[in-house]
């Protein structure tokens, strides 16, 4: 009797102990460890495509438009997105990318944004973090990734615009949800994008432009206009304008792939009222992950995926089954009666 009693008081102990594991892993280690950006995120991506159009700053500066524009030159973008420190569940995450024409620099910049480590949206931050004012989604989309639009932050000109969803793609054999973003020509204003491109133009060179320059009669003429208000140099302004695709993996929110269409455009700002008068272009891209880039966001992709489905499912699934089917087992011992004891007696 004693050792049914034992039994039956262990399977009942070991049946909860495996029920309360299930929750465990289910609400604590998934939430908590699994589903939020790793503290040792360090992903590296490239991107290849080419300048269609591309203006030399060294020979606009020098006076020169009609050779300082290049064509069909090879673009490279190296990427790196990295989790610099945490603190609970806020991550601060450095977003640092180098632009190459044909081998040679010429854009590089480091953003740091302080992201909620589930969400990927801006969040509260300790005092001594200097991050981006972003809004909007910066380095990637949230884990449990949903089918409708989403805010995206546009570091270069410090302004938002919707990623929307558009259809489910497989991408490099993992199943992907798809969005798209369109920002039209909208004023450039990080400090380290423009340090790249020439802040100002002789006015000389501007006034055979607005006499030669393959400009439509109207711009010409308002630049003719505005051209003694100007200065010397005239001071330049950029545009940014895009149409990006992106393959976002929706349990881990991974980035898969990557498409982008770009193009900045000069241009001078008219003083008093402040309208931008565009004049020449000064860059057109299009760019994509190269295949290995692809292949290893999908290989990281489908580890995450696995480890939140194994840890978050699967285990709770057979260690709450199991748990109960113990529990149901040792309720079932019956207790045997030591030999010798009489039965009782039907009462008469």
């Amino acid at each position: 009797m004693r050792t049914n009693m034992l039994l039956r008081g262990v399977g009942i102990v070991v049946g909860l102990v495996l029920i309360a594991g299930a929750f465990v892993l289910a609400y604590v280690i998934t939430p908590n460890y699994l589903v939020r950006l790793p503290d040792d995120t360090d992903a590296k991506r490239s991107y290849t495509g080419s300048f269609r159009t591309l203006l030399d700053a060294q020979e606009v500066a020098k006076g020169n438009l009609v050779t300082a524009v290049k064509r069909d030159v090879p673009l490279a973008v190296e990427r790196t997105v990295k989790v610099e420190e945490t603190s609970g569940d806020t991550a601060l995450v450095s977003d640092s990318r180098t632009t190459t024409a044909a081998g040679n620099p010429v854009e590089k910049t480091d953003w740091r944004y302080a992201v909620d480590r589930k969400t990927l949206q801006p969040a509260g931050h300790p005092a001594n973090w200097t991050v981006v004012d972003a809004r909007g989604l910066t380095v990637s989309w949230p884990f449990g990734a949903k089918k409708k639009t989403y805010t995206g932050w546009r570091p270069e000109t410090g302004t938002t615009t919707p990623l929307t969803y558009v259809r489910t793609e497989s991408k490099s054999g993992v199943d992907t949800y798809v969005y798209e973003a369109h920002l039209p020509a909208t004023r450039i204003t990080d400090s380290q994008v423009l340090a790249g491109l020439p802040p100002a133009v002789p006015q000389a060179t501007l006034a055979s432009v607005a006499q030669l320059g393959p400009l439509p009669p109207a711009t010409k003429q308002q630049l003719a206009a505005l051209l003694p208000t100007l200065g010397n140099p005239v001071p330049l302004s950029y545009t940014l304008e895009s149409a990006d695709t992106f393959w976002i993996e929706p349990e881990t929110g991974i980035v898969i792939d990557t498409k982008r269409s770009q193009q900045r455009v000069a241009g001078v700002v008219a003083p008093g009222n402040g309208a931008f008068l565009p004049l020449l272009p000064v860059s057109d891209v299009v760019y994509q992950q190269t295949p290995g880039s692809v292949k290893a966001a999908a290989d990281d992709a489908e580890d995450g995926h696995d480890a939140i489905v194994l840890v978050g499912t699967i285990l709770p699934i057979v260690a709450g089954v199991v748990g109960a089917l113990l529990i149901a087992a040792a309720l079932l011992i019956r207790r045997r009666r030591p030999r010798g004891t009489p039965t009782p007696a039907a009462d008469a």
